[in-house]
């Protein structure tokens, strides 16, 4: 099946009634497409940007998805020019096709506006026309951006079109806010600024806000000052007395922007949605009367419903009550009905969330393309979809994109994050119905934020305190029960014991290899050793035994066994012997083997009976060359040398003659007792003093070469990344972090 093209739409407060329009013209006009799109909004315009707003734009890093074909970009609802600058960015690196909506000129991007100024004009014709007002003024928005230019420019032709004068103390700038419309108010109350007999304002939201000021100021709205707005909002409707506005042809706007990107992608003209065109809806805020009353629809009254269902249900209190990502998705799935008309929902978070329990606490949660995510819950309607909790990379924003589907869909893909923690994103998406989200949305995702955030916490508090309990009974290193673990596992253990057997026997393995010359000062060694011994224990104890790591160099075995000590004995000692062969898990070391046997019984101490094991040994393993051979000991005071001062000039012929031995010998001895040659260990010691001279000291690279015994510096750094994969550089750079 051919890919259909996915257009990215970057928006933002989708539940306000204009920009619903907007998204409801593009959808639309999509699907009449048979094109996929995926609308990138989070839940604020980033008017004020909080730590949590900052987080929330990484859902923005999308935008570099390959999966992309061309994007819809409403600027203009992004407050913060530091946002818009990020976008534009973004966009700009994305290489994909750009289409502003209502913006102005850009040195990249297309754009497409509605005609704001007809508009404008039309609103105040009627104020002129209907009710006779000549002293009018206009409060627009911010200077010199275009449609609050255009809807000055509408409000200027009226007034010259009827040989009113309009001087330039009538018109003023604003915000397309509050605060504009407040001072506005307060200047005509105080009387800087004279009273005229209506003001046209640039939307709704500066209208309501004029209105309130001048009543509370004493002007009566529309007896002394009629006031219009612009947009038709649900709160200019609702207002006392309710905001005469203009309904805004935005499903238009919507529908037009994106035949235009489409064209720009394919080359092809696509069919027209049927449109919808704007109009002026008088009422009583400019003296006209109150319109009939319009019945609330059914999805008004449910939206009404939820919201308040919402505020006081246990919906927040039940979905933070979990300890992890699977928990938190069973107690949501209850309460995925507040999502009016909801087709499809997918809530996808980062692998790094799953997986936080290993993370600090204090550690941000960050995201990137890249990044692996989870849909934790899938519903279509009503069900739950068991089978489609998948993983997928960051970078195909929606695994439902790459479905093979005889229809297009659209989603709604909003962030979930908390402060300075990103958690991934919700997915919602309203099927054939070109829906937007409404404000009970935002109370819904809120709550998931929240609840996320308890989960991370709780998750990693669990684990850091299983992490402890886990430290005090086993040996971080070995895996292996520790000396409290091997004593609370005995005592747990002791009637179960009892049933096998009416006696114990308690073994301690020593490793008494490691006591000898060639291995002290050499903790790296030793620890290898240790550990590779502790998995050749390992694999010869059974379930009904208790194993542990005792002392540092010693392992304790408790049988309910009869004669288990030299039976545990031959295996292992055949396992270490084998394990010369091993390049990294060599371990043929000397050890000695000790038992006493005890009869199961409370008040057993583990302690003493481990103690008596010591000191009765029976059995003894020795590495046979080693005792016989009269030079290992010579072999082994060379190799401390080497590993203290690996920067000498080490050379074979020059050992063999001091130790008056042949060169082929000297080599064969040494790479038989320590499992490398000389070279290779002279050159493991000169990177080792490397690496600590790197991250402890402010010497240059090629200093440090010279100082470990290079007389090339690209030598050294060639044999330093081929053994750690990275050069002295980047090494220095990532330890420093």
């Amino acid at each position: 099946m051919k890919k259909r093209l996915l257009i990215g739409v970057i928006i933002t407060e989708c539940q306000v009634n204009f920009q619903a329009e907007i998204l409801k013209g593009i959808v639309s006009q999509a699907f009449k497409s048979n094109c996929d799109i995926a609308i990138l909004t989070p839940l604020h315009n980033f008017f004020d940007d909080t730590p949590h707003k900052q987080t929330s734009k990484e859902i923005f890093k999308l935008i570099l998805s390959e999966r992309f074909d061309g994007f819809l970009y409403h600027r203009n609802t992004f407050f913060n020019e530091d946002a818009q600058n990020m976008l534009d960015n973004l966009l700009i690196r994305s290489g994909k096709p750009v289409m502003l909506l209502d913006s102005d000129e850009h040195s990249i991007f297309e754009t497409t506006a509605v005609d704001d100024c007809s508009a404008f004009e039309q609103i105040t014709d009627h104020l002129i026309d209907v009710h006779g007002m000549k002293k009018i003024y206009c409060l627009t928005g911010p200077k010199n951006i275009p449609v609050s230019e255009e809807r000055l420019r509408g409000y200027k032709n009226s007034m010259s079109n009827h040989g009113i004068p309009c001087p330039k103390n009538y018109c003023f700038y604003g915000d397309f806010w509050k605060n504009a419309a407040e001072e506005l108010a307060a200047a005509i109350i105080s009387g800087d600024v004279e009273r005229p007999q209506a003001i046209v304002c640039g939307n709704d939201i500066s209208a309501i806000t004029l209105t309130e000021a001048l009543i509370k100021g004493g002007i009566r709205v529309p007896d002394d000052i009629a006031v219009t707005g612009y947009d038709a909002s649900e709160e200019g409707r609702k207002h006392i007395p309710q905001i005469s506005s203009y309904r805004r042809p935005n499903f238009q706007l919507g529908a037009e922007a994106f035949r235009r990107i489409y064209r720009m992608i394919t080359g092809k003209i696509c069919r027209r949605v049927r449109n919808k065109s704007g109009d002026f809806l008088p009422t009583e805020s400019c003296g006209c009367p109150v319109p009939p009353h319009r019945l609330s629809s059914r999805a008004d009254r449910m939206q009404q419903l939820y919201e308040d269902d919402i505020l006081h249900r246990d919906m927040l209190f039940d979905i933070t009550n979990t300890s992890n990502p699977e928990q938190f998705a069973d107690r949501l799935d209850n309460y995925t009905y507040y999502l009016y008309k909801m087709k499809r929902l997918r809530i996808c978070l980062t692998e790094k969330y799953i997986h936080c329990y290993s993370r600090k606490l204090n550690e941000p949660l960050t995201f990137e393309l890249n990044d692996k995510m989870r849909i934790i819950l899938s519903k279509n309607e009503v069900h739950r979809q068991y089978g489609d909790i998948s993983e997928f990379t960051a970078s195909d924003i929606l695994s439902v994109y790459d479905e093979e589907r005889n229809y297009p869909v659209s989603f709604f893909i909003t962030p979930l994050n908390y402060n300075e923690n990103f958690f991934g994103y919700s997915a919602v998406s309203f099927g054939k119905l070109t829906m937007t989200f409404s404000n009970l949305y935002m109370f819904w995702i809120n709550y998931i934020n929240i609840a996320l955030e308890h989960v991370r916490i709780k998750t990693i508090l669990n684990y850091t305190a299983e992490k402890a309990k886990y430290a005090m009974l086993y040996d971080e290193y070995t895996g292996l029960l520790n000396r409290n673990g091997v004593k609370k596992e005995f005592s747990n253990r002791m009637e179960e014991m009892k049933k096998i057997n009416s006696d114990a026997e308690f073994i301690r393995i020593q490793l008494s290899g490691l006591n000898e010359p060639c291995y002290q000062g050499d903790d790296d060694k030793c620890h290898k050793i240790i550990v590779s011994f502790a998995e050749l224990v390992r694999s010869c104890i059974g379930d009904d035994e208790i194993c542990g790591l005792w002392s540092l160099y010693s392992f304790a075995v408790i049988s309910p066994r009869n004669h288990r000590s030299k039976e545990l004995f031959d295996t292992l000692a055949e396992k270490v012997k084998l394990s010369v062969h091993s390049e990294n898990n060599n371990c043929n070391i000397n050890f000695s083997l000790g038992v006493d046997v005890q009869p199961l019984s409370d008040g057993l101490s583990p302690g003493t009976c481990l103690h008596q094991a010591s000191l009765n040994r029976i059995f003894t393993y020795t590495v046979s060359d080693a005792v016989e051979n009269p030079q290992y000991e010579k072999l082994c005071l060379l190799r401390g040398k080497i590993m203290k001062n690996p920067e000498l000039p080490w050379n074979v012929n020059d050992i063999a003659s001091n130790l008056y031995l042949s060169k082929s010998y000297l080599q064969k001895m040494y790479k038989l007792y320590f499992g490398k040659s000389i070279i290779m260990d002279m050159i493991e010691f000169r990177l080792i003093k490397a690496k600590g001279l790197l991250t402890s000291s402010d010497m240059t690279v090629t200093d440090i070469a010279k100082e470990c015994g290079y007389s090339s510096y690209n030598y050294f750094v060639r044999q330093f990344k081929s053994a750690e994969g990275v050069s002295p550089s980047e090494y220095r750079e990532y330890k420093e972090k």
